[in-house]
């Protein structure tokens, strides 16, 4: 039922097998499944910062050369 519900709220972000899959992990592992889920969201979040820190450096870059072409 939780995996249902669950599915219904992600449709067309996971699929449904993925929720239920995860769900069951989280019933049979409990702690452990947070602790690996979050340390997962973590190295994604840390991903994108660094991809927007990127972004950010070669706009800067790009606004640099437009000002020396000029």
């Amino acid at each position: 039922m939780l995996s249902k519900e669950i599915a219904y709220k992600v449709r067309g972000h996971i699929s449904e097998q993925t929720v239920s899959e995860m769900v069951d992990q989280f019933f049979k592992h409990g702690n452990t499944f947070f602790l690996l889920e979050l340390m997962s969201l973590r190295r994604e979040v840390k991903s994108l910062r660094e991809e927007l820190q990127q972004q950010k450096e070669h706009k800067q870059q790009d606004s640099l050369r437009e000002l020396v072409v000029r």
